[in-house]
């Protein structure tokens, strides 16, 4: 049957008694939802390249269960994707690429993420990759070296037949001025041979017309005359002074006077500031009683000028000899030309002179001399026939006034043509003009002289002529001036041949309204010649021999300023040439300020050639410019030079040398700065061009140095004992009987050294059977010796804290009997770590950290005695953080090395013992700490060399 449970009523037990309230009972606990910590972001994160990949390490977070997940992004805001997990704190990310990724490290406790650190990184490529790379990019530097250098070089002949062309252009100016001249001194020349083939046949005669008519729109005079006259005077030197380069043994009072751009210079002074000629100057005192001087003045400096001298029998200066000078008339240069006439120095002999302009001579205020002559004026005559014709004529609105004067004279012997090439004639001619109408005025000089002696059979046929033209025109709009000057020789020499001589000097000033505004222009060309010409020079059949000879010189100048522009130029060239031989040199200068930018260029050429089979060149270009731009302000100065010779296109070589410094400052305050020089050889021997050189650069933050060179050797200047050289890939240095040498290509056949220390026996002669230390390019080494051994009696741990009396024993070993270089060291540490946080810290006391180790030395059986002491110091370093662990270093170090030169051939022994040790005292104000490290490292090291 079914059995149930019984309750207490039905077993008789009775009812149940009447509930009571229940006491009240409490938890002492409440149930709380868990809530995981926040998760830190990762710090220091560091990206290290390594072989192949990059190692990405960060610092760990101080939490339980953390797994921490890389991500790889193309840009620092992604996207990314995740690439590994990992509980470590390093990665290794590689592949290979050499890309530049972007890494999101970020941590996960429990699922809850934190925020992630993001950092760049390029993975390295493979060590293949790298190889290429890195020949790659040496090519690519020498490659843009060799590239630099052929562009230097195309500048550099560039700017050679730049200066060809100058000097062209020079000639093509000069050669138009002179034809211009020559055209004018033919026309007087024909002119004057006509009046005299008309009066042959007269013995004398003087002629005078005069013409005179008036209308009512014309008014006209005229008059003709012909006169003979001629005299003149010239000043004869006996002795004089230029002061070119030196002072020319003038001397001055207190120091020497010094010579500033030919110009002597009295020394600054209040009192006296004379200069002295040398001595022994043997003036007849009769004969010359004048002196000519040119002075400058700079300055105000108050004119006081006296000429002083001493006699050969009275050599006392006093103010009985001694004349003054009277001030002179200054020019708008402040230059004067002095005559001092009548010196009463008679009858004696002048000895020596002095001259003073000033009672002083200050920095801001001087006098300066150009030349001093000392002599007399000698009379001169000459006789002409005179033709004069003047005119003036005003004819409506025009007024013209003229006048023409010629001499010529001549020594006809017995010839009775009219070829005036026959005879010797004399001529001046001189025709000045005036001209004013109502939008214009001009006027217009000209002057010939002009001598010549015959050809034929009488004495040497010669010619000489000296023709002037001065003209001035000015209008509504412009205003011109001009003047042209020519001196000119020429000599027939027999056989065709023909010399010649020429000066030339042409001076032009324009101003002129254009459409840009008012512009003035100024420009000046000048020339100096001299040749000789040859009838066959050129020939090539059996005439052939003949040379031309020329020898020149010219200059030209040019100013030109306007509203926004400045410019002013100069070129200088000088050519000599002998038949096929030609040597030229050029030299311009330009300089340009405008309302942006002043810049100054200055190009020099000399050159020597052989009829185009062999060539020599020099050019330098120096230039400087400061300009403004929107950037900022930009100043650049440079120079290139080169040296090239050549033979006859087959062969060559250059040498291109330049150096360049730039500054950049921009409206932020930003500056730019680059210095650079370079040095670059090139050489073609007919296989193509061989470039080497040197580029050194820097911006102000790296200074770079790169060569392109077969080859570099570097040796002391005490007899080659020492030196370093790099040669086809690899190292070597040497000293005395050693040598290193690192590097592939050298040594024995089969060896293959990579590395090599041994013998002084050169490269080719290091070998594996000589060498006391070598490396191969097989990954095999060797090396050779002893190697030093110690034996630690008391052995020093990082845990240990013991310090007085522990030792550290080296040797006993065996020696060469060389020098030892023995260094000793000891080294302690001692870090105490409080990591209660709270305002409290570490506090250092009193004392000092210190220790003394004594150094024992036993050589042989002999024994043991004190050989070197090494006192050691140290410091205390507290860092005190309130809201991180307080941290206290203690620090000993010191060391020492001793050469040690006891010659022994037995047993060494060094014994280092701690003899002495004293510490600072360090504690911490709440009374503990809670951690401590202690290292300590004691260290003897023997090198026998």
């Amino acid at each position: 049957m079914l059995q149930r449970k019984l309750t207490l009523v039905e077993i008789g037990v009775g009812a149940l008694p009447s509930p009571s309230p229940p006491a009240p009972r409490y938890s002492t606990w409440f149930p709380v939802a868990y809530r995981p910590p926040e998760v830190p972001t990762v710090d220091g994160v560091v990206p290290n390249p390594v072989a192949d990949g990059v190692l990405i390490e960060w610092n760990p977070v101080d939490q339980a269960g953390v797994i921490y997940v890389i991500e790889r992004g193309p840009s620092p805001q992604g996207p990314w994707t995740e690439i590994y997990r990992t509980v470590e704190t390093r990665y290794l990310y590689s592949d290979g690429s050499g890309t530049k990724w972007w890494f999101r490290i970020t941590p996960t406790v429990r699922g809850k993420p934190g925020s992630g650190s993001v950092v760049e990184a390029t993975p390295s490529p493979t060590t293949s990759d790298l190889i290429e790379q890195q020949q790659r990019l040496a090519k690519e530097i020498a490659d843009r070296i060799e590239g630099d250098a052929v562009e230097a070089a195309a500048r550099a002949d560039g700017l050679a037949d730049a200066a060809r062309d100058l000097l062209a252009e020079a000639a093509l100016r000069q050669q138009g001025v002179s034809d211009a001249m020559e055209a004018i001194t033919q026309e007087a020349q024909h002119r004057a041979d006509g009046d005299l083939n008309e009066r042959l046949a007269r013995e004398a005669a003087i002629t005078l017309e005069a013409e005179t008519r008036q209308s009512d729109v014309e008014s006209l005079s005229r008059a003709l005359s012909e006169i003979v006259a001629g005299s003149g005077t010239q000043f004869d030197s006996r002795k004089i002074w230029y002061f070119d380069t030196t002072a020319e043994g003038w001397t001055g009072n207190g120091s020497d006077p010094t010579v500033i751009d030919g110009w002597l210079r009295p020394v600054n002074g209040t009192e006296a500031p004379w200069v002295q000629s040398p001595p022994a100057l043997e003036i007849d005192g009769s004969a010359y009683r004048f002196a000519k001087l040119r002075v400058k003045r700079v300055g105000t400096p108050v004119w006081n000028g006296y000429l002083q001298w001493i006699t050969a029998e009275d050599q006392n200066w006093d103010v009985d000899k001694r004349a003054p000078i009277p001030q002179p008339l200054w020019d708008d240069h402040g230059v004067a030309t002095v005559d001092v006439v009548d010196i009463a120095w008679w009858p004696g002999e002048v000895d020596a002179v002095r001259l003073q302009f000033g009672d002083e001579q200050a920095v801001a205020n001087y006098f300066m001399v150009d030349w001093v002559a000392i002599g007399r004026p000698t009379p001169g005559a000459g006789v002409a026939l005179v033709q004069e014709e003047a005119r003036a004529r005003v004819a409506g609105d025009v007024a013209e006034a003229s006048k023409r004067e010629t001499l010529a004279a001549q020594l006809r012997g017995d010839y009775e043509g009219t070829d005036l090439s026959q005879v010797a004639t004399g001529l001046f001619a001189a025709e000045r003009d005036a001209r004013v109408s109502a939008d214009e005025a001009s006027a217009t000089a000209i002057e010939i002289l002009q001598a010549r002696m015959p050809v034929g059979d009488g004495p040497l046929a010669t010619e000489a002529s000296v023709t002037e033209e001065r003209q001035a025109r000015a209008d509504g709009d412009s205003a011109n001036a001009e003047a042209i000057g020519r001196v000119s020789a020429r000599m027939p020499a027999g056989d065709g041949a023909v010399a010649s001589a020429e000066a030339l000097d042409a001076v032009s000033a324009r101003v002129e309204e254009t459409e840009d505004g008012v512009r003035a222009v100024g420009d000046r060309t000048s020339s100096l010649e001299a040749q000789m010409t040859y009838k066959h020079a050129g020939d090539r059949d059996w005439n052939a021999g003949d040379r031309n000879v020329y020898a020149g010189v010219k200059t030209w100048q040019s100013v030109i300023v306007q509203g926004d522009k400045a410019t002013a130029k100069q070129v200088e060239s000088v050519r000599a040439e002998l038949g096929e031989f030609e040597a030229s040199a050029t030299r311009s200068i330009e300089v340009i300020a405008t309302e942006q930018a002043a810049q100054a260029v200055q190009v020099q050429h000399l050159g020597v050639e052989l009829d185009g089979k062999a060539s020599a060149d020099y050019v330098e270009e120096i230039s400087a410019r400061v300009e403004v731009t929107e950037q900022g302000i930009e100043a650049v100065t440079g120079q290139l030079t080169s040296v090239k010779a050549e033979v006859d296109g087959k062969a060559s070589a250059q040498v291109v040398q330049g150096m360049e410094a730039r500054v950049v400052q921009t409206e932020g305050g930003l500056a730019q700065v680059m210095a650079k020089a370079f040095l670059h050889l090139i050489a073609d021997a007919g296989n193509g061009p061989l470039v080497g050189g040197m580029e050194l650069g820097n911006d102000g933050n790296v200074v770079s140095l790169r060569f392109l060179t077969n080859s570099m050797e570097i040796v002391a200047p005490n007899g080659a004992s020492e030196g370093m050289e790099w040669r086809n890939g690899y190292l070597r240095i040497w000293k005395g009987a050693a040598q290193r040498i690192i590097g592939p290509g050298f040594g024995a056949n089969g060896d293959n050294l990579i590395d090599y220390f041994g013998p002084n026996v050169g490269a080719a002669a290091a070998s594996k059977t000589n060498a006391m230390m070598w490396m191969d390019a097989n990954g095999s080494a060797y090396f050779g010796g002893q190697l030093s051994a110690g034996i630690l009696r008391n052995a020093v741990q990082t845990t240990t804290t013991q310090t007085i009396g522990t030792e550290l024993v080296n040797g006993p070993f065996a020696t060469n009997g060389r020098v030892r270089t023995v260094t000793v060291s000891f080294t302690r540490r001692h870090e105490r770590v409080q990591t209660t946080l709270g305002p409290s810290g570490f506090v250092a006391g009193a004392g000092q950290n210190t220790a003394r180790v004594d150094i024992y030395r036993k050589i042989g059986n002999n024994a043991e005695s004190l050989w070197q002491v090494l006192n050691v110091g140290g410091s205390v370093n507290i860092m005190n953080e309130p809201d991180g662990a307080d941290r206290a270093v203690s620090n000993w170090g010191g060391s020492f090395t001793v050469n040690d030169t006891s010659p022994s051939s037995e047993t060494m022994q060094y014994r280092a013992v701690i003899s002495g040790f004293t510490a600072q005292d360090v504690t911490h104000t709440s009374g503990t700490f809670q951690q401590q490290t202690i290292t300590q490292s004691l260290a003897v090291i023997s090198v026998e060399n």
